[in-house]
């Protein structure tokens, strides 16, 4: 019999910076998937699967950490081979977050004998008052 991890997905949600933090988002906890059999890109499209949405990079954060600072980027096999080593090791919920822009817009040119263009826009969700925050400096393991 294997035994899961059990990992909190965070998705449609911000980082704000005053506290540093994951707010006003979607989460669920899945604890009978068995990830530990998934490859980095099988667990992308599952995550792409659930939420509806492109997923752009996956965080999670250290078990016994604090976001920012335990906050890691998982962006490739070995990343997230990491990412399950260390989910066993503690064998506590770890929290994964989804960062994913979805947001498409159509322009349509002034000109009527000129095509309508299509472009993706990639826009954070934000919250009232609060600015996004980046997340390119967070570091890989």
């Amino acid at each position: 019999m294997a035994i899961f991890l059990s990992i909190k997905v965070h998705f449609q949600g911000v980082f704000i910076n005053k506290p540093f933090c994951n707010s006003d988002g979607v989460h669920h906890v899945f604890e009978n998937v068995n990830f530990a059999v998934m490859s980095f890109n099988e667990f992308v499209g599952f995550l792409e699967h659930f939420t509806q949405e492109k997923c752009e990079k996956v965080y999670y954060c250290q078990p016994g950490l604090q976001i920012p600072k335990g906050l890691t980027l998982i962006s490739n096999e070995h990343q997230y081979q990491e990412f399950i080593d260390i989910a066993y090791q503690c064998g506590v919920q770890v929290s994964v977050y989804m960062d994913h822009f979805g947001t498409t817009v159509h322009v349509t040119k002034a000109n009527e004998n000129e095509n309508e263009d299509h472009c993706s826009v990639k826009s954070n969700m934000s919250i009232e008052g609060e600015e996004g925050i980046d997340l390119t400096e967070i570091k890989s393991p």
